[in-house]
């Protein structure tokens, strides 16, 4: 009797696990439908918004852009992240703000490490000690950026969000400044993880979901309910949208009711009229392989480090749950038409479909269990499913709608990333809906203890790392590449140029310059539009310039000073990364200075030249020393 009791209930568990699989799964191919519908619609017809070349969003006027960070415990990344945004930004109308808390000193001293040399980097320090939560340092930021844009003049026309990890692409501010508010009072970036080793699954989760859902459901999303939700990370938003806000709410832009702000701003901007839209580009590479010059496409948007263990994983996305299910629920309810309201139930449905995919792993091991290991927990699993019965169609279904379920994750991520690791995302699968079932459960009692205490949420965060070097050179461009795109290389000469440079190991610009395929000019023209620094093409070095630059000094480093009456002084150097040349020049200078790019050859020259005239001025007798020398009479 209890067996026939258990076999019924587990009967009834596989028929609801079933539907629910099955209604989840026919909602995402609908999806899936509209996208490819809608791109080849768009192919046949192009409609919508105006599609820029890169050429068009570098000439386009530069409107004031804020960016605005918020930190807590960031002082481990917050001065890569500002510093590395600096030197690779394709901008120069921006300024960022950062907000610290009073009681966060280590971060609000790495932000002022930063400050002191960089006008651009403003702190904005809260009223109240830290953590409160992120919408409530934001509200602070946006205040302080009007205080700051009143004294100054500034005129802020965009307001951008950014976390302290992020790796910013150098033409996410173009690209942002082309449509906002132009076409839209929000505009949201594409966020794209870092590729993980084989090993770290729990990372890789974050690729395999961003990817998929910010390369298509978005899409969809936007073409169906006319709304984006931002993703907290590479959103821009019109200050003028941002005003009419604040006048709604009381000042309060950011709900500091709820975990994920920024997906509310969005629904908040939604309510006022404002429309949102997904900023998705592709800029071209080229790169030289051994197949000869081959062309990339590379995704605009902000990469960044998620956690890599399940334990931050479940605390992160238990923070995403709660905000946009359960707060948004609260907050918002189901407004909107039904084609908002459609894509609200699939946020939040989330409660629904990783309860569901667990108890469904958790069927089948039964199965696989009575089946293979002769272990009848529950009776016959597989034998309680007739074949034909509509029970055994709907599972069929499933796996169908499962297959392609794996077939569309493994093309959007070989867009944004590579084969292998599209390949790897089909054992992440289970791996993520393993994570976020824990993080429903995680959420579910966050909630309701919340809701039982009425006490408010805080800042619950997650520890960030930043991208290493090796890293950070996907988004910089290489020499070659760059003379390639000038047009001032051909491919045949830069593959010999490379060749030598393997055997010598030395500099690929003065490779090509002695070969006289480039002029040196022309290299570090190129160069300083890379390193964002100032180019000088250097005839002759300042008089006097061996005396506050030692002749020693200057030709160890390759350094000279080219204007010794300008403040700061202004220097020449074959390398302005030189950290040996900068520690010698802190030291010494009695002035303030800073540093101009200029072709190795040209310093040398300078030196020599200078060097010979201080040489000169030693060898020849003073006038007055003429006069009064003893003899001097007898020699004449």
């Amino acid at each position: 009797m209890v067996a026939e009791s258990v076999e019924s209930v587990v009967q009834g568990l596989t028929a609801f696990t079933a539907v629910a699989i099955l209604v989840s799964g026919l909602d995402d191919m609908f999806i899936d439908v509209w996208y490819y519908a809608g791109e080849a619609r768009r192919r046949l017809r192009p409609v919508g918004r105006r599609k820029y070349s890169e050429a068009e969003l570098r000439a386009l006027p530069e409107q004031a852009i804020a960016i605005m960070i918020p930190a807590w415990h960031e002082d481990a990344v917050i001065a890569h992240m500002l510093r590395n945004t600096l030197k690779t930004v394709e901008y120069a109308n921006y300024d960022i703000f950062i907000g610290t808390y009073p009681n966060d000193e280590a971060t609000m001293l790495a932000v002022a490490s930063v400050a002191e040399s960089e006008p651009r980097i403003h702190r904005i320090v809260t009223p109240n000690d830290g953590p409160t939560n992120k919408a409530d340092c934001l509200n602070w930021i946006i205040a302080g950026i009007k205080r700051y844009d009143k004294e100054h003049s500034r005129d802020y026309k965009i307001y951008m969000l950014h976390d302290s990890e992020d790796l910013v692409h150098p033409l996410s501010f173009k690209l942002m400044n082309a449509h906002v508010p132009a076409h839209a009072s929000m505009a949201q970036l594409p966020v794209v993880p870092f590729e993980s080793p084989a090993k770290e699954l729990t990372a890789g989760t974050y690729l395999d979901e961003f990817a998929e859902s910010h390369l298509k459901d978005m899409v969809v999303r936007e073409r169906l309910s006319g709304m984006v939700p931002s993703a907290g990370v590479g959103t821009g938003f019109s200050s003028a949208a941002l005003d009419r806000l604040a006048l709604k709410h009381n000042n309060q832009i950011f709900n500091v009711n709820t975990f994920t702000e920024d997906y509310d701003l969005a629904f908040r901007l939604n309510a006022i009229g404002e429309k949102s839209i997904l900023l998705q580009y592709f800029v071209e590479k080229t790169r030289v392989s051994g197949r000869g010059l081959a062309i990339e496409r590379e995704l605009v948007g902000t990469r960044e480090y998620f956690p890599d263990n399940f334990h931050d994983a479940v605390r992160q996305k238990a923070r995403w749950t709660l905000g946009i299910v359960f707060h948004g629920w609260r907050e918002r309810g189901w407004e909107g038409g039904p084609a908002l309201r459609y894509m609200i139930w699939r946020d939040r449905k989330t409660l629904l479909t990783n309860s569901v995919n667990m108890l469904g792993y958790l069927l089948l091991l039964d199965g696989l269990a009575s089946a293979y290991l002769g272990l009848h927990l529950t009776g016959e699993p597989f034998a309680r499913i007739p074949e034909g019965s509509w029970v055994w169609n709907v599972i069929a279904v499933d796996g169908l709608l499962l297959f392609n379920r794996c077939v569309q994750r493994v093309v959007t991520i070989a867009r944004v990333s590579n084969r292998r690791q599209a390949a790897l995302s089909l054992p992440r699968i289970i791996w993520g809906n393993v994570i976020n079932f824990f993080a429903v459960a995680k959420a579910s009692w966050l909630f309701g203890r919340a809701t039982l205490t009425g006490k408010q949420p805080v800042w619950a965060k997650t520890a960030h790392a930043f991208p290493t070097e090796e890293q950070l050179m996907g988004y910089k461009r290489k020499l070659g590449d760059l003379l390639l795109e000038a047009r001032l290389l051909t491919l045949t000469h830069l593959t010999e140029a490379l060749a030598k440079q393997k055997e010598s190991g030395r500099l690929l610009g003065d490779i090509l310059v002695d070969l006289g395929y480039v002029s040196e000019d022309d290299v570090v023209s190129v160069l300083g539009g890379q390193l964002k620094v100032d180019v000088l093409r250097l005839e002759a070095a300042a008089p006097g310039a061996l005396a506050l630059i030692s002749e020693a000094a200057a030709r160890e480093h390759l350094m000279i000073v080219a204007d010794a009456d300008s403040r700061p002084l202004l220097v020449a150097a074959a390398d302005v990364g030189d950290k040996r040349m900068r520690t010698w020049l802190d030291a010494n200078l009695p002035h303030p200075y800073r540093l101009a790019l200029a072709g190795r050859r040209r310093v040398v020259d300078a030196i020599e030249k200078a060097a010979g005239r201080a040489s000169a001025a030693l060898a020849a007798p003073h006038p007055e020393a003429r006069r009064d020398a003893p003899g001097l009479d007898l020699l004449q």
